[in-house]
């Protein structure tokens, strides 16, 4: 019996049924990624209501070249990636920052697909 559960949960993986599907940031909450954000980003770079402390704005990233907020610190390299910020690339770039753009000066990533999915939803939400 113990094989055949074995063999069962094999099957589900391989198939796809057993894992957690990757989420687009069009599944993700934007009321959720409020909370996210304000937990994770809004310390360095605020919203329509909070004045950033360190970071660029983030309200209408989408669709705007990386490193292109004037009086905002960026590294270079962050700049010269010639990332134009859309689903995907926010995505890479905010489960490891410093994957995605060896020398950014953004320290931390968020982990979690779904708070990440999230935060994307939110952002949305800022243009």
């Amino acid at each position: 019996m113990r094989f055949l559960n074995v063999a069962v949960l094999a099957a589900l993986a391989m198939s796809g049924l057993l894992s957690r599907p990757q989420l687009a940031s069009a599944d993700g909450d934007a009321a959720q990624g409020r909370k996210v954000y304000q937990r994770w980003c809004i310390g360095c770079h605020g919203d329509k209501e909070t004045v950033q402390s360190v970071g660029p704005s983030l309200v209408g990233l989408l669709g705007r070249r990386a490193g292109t907020v004037g009086g905002s610190p960026y590294s270079r390299n962050l700049y010269e990636a010639g990332i134009v910020w859309d689903e995907k690339s926010l995505q890479r770039y905010l489960a490891s920052p410093t994957d995605a753009v060896h020398g950014t000066i953004m320290p931390i990533g968020v982990h979690d697909t779904q708070e990440r999915d999230d935060i994307v939803a939110y952002l949305k939400t800022l243009q």
